[in-house]
């Protein structure tokens, strides 16, 4: 008896077997499709992995910055910024971006000395120790919407850093 399994047949059912490996290609492509998002997903495409995280230096390199490109509705986002070459009797941090009142700061370490907003504008001020030439301030904000959110972060009125992240729904 010959093989006939990729033969069309007619009974019991008619089928075309043109059609049915069709079918079976768009089947290998679909699972080709989901395993390259998974591996995406795992290496931090979507949120938190080593696609995602970013470093932004500025131009003086007094200020780098440590931030997520990609990350999730609701989820916590992590920024720390190295700070370098603090000079005078205060340093001064200053967020700016239109999104800004669409991210939720959950922490904030070290503590700011001082503290205030005004619009599209978040600004921290410490006291430095004596003799303190380098600081680390790690921010963790939540997003309340999805999209582009850039920022720009500033260090005393100098160094500035552009940063932008996507956050997904």
């Amino acid at each position: 008896m010959p093989n006939d399994e990729q033969r069309s047949r007619d009974y019991p059912v008619k089928e075309s077997m043109w059609w049915q490996r069709f079918e079976w290609r768009v089947q290998r492509f679909g699972y080709l499709i989901l395993v390259l998002i998974m591996i995406a997903g795992a290496c931090g495409a979507f949120s938190k992995g080593f696609i995602s995280n970013q470093n932004a230096s500025s131009s003086d390199g007094r200020l780098q910055v440590r931030y997520e490109r990609f990350g999730r509705l609701d989820s916590t986002m992590d920024i720390s910024m190295h700070l370098t070459q603090l000079q005078g009797k205060e340093y001064q941090i200053t967020l700016q971006g239109q999104q800004l009142d669409d991210l939720q700061i959950q922490t904030l370490q070290p503590q700011p000395d001082e503290a205030w907003s005004d619009k599209n504008t978040l600004i921290l001020r410490w006291h430095p120790r004596p003799n303190q030439q380098n600081a680390t301030v790690w921010l963790t904000a939540q997003p309340k919407s999805y999209g582009r959110f850039p920022l720009t972060i500033q260090l005393d009125d100098r160094s500035k850093v552009n940063i932008t992240s996507l956050v997904y729904p």
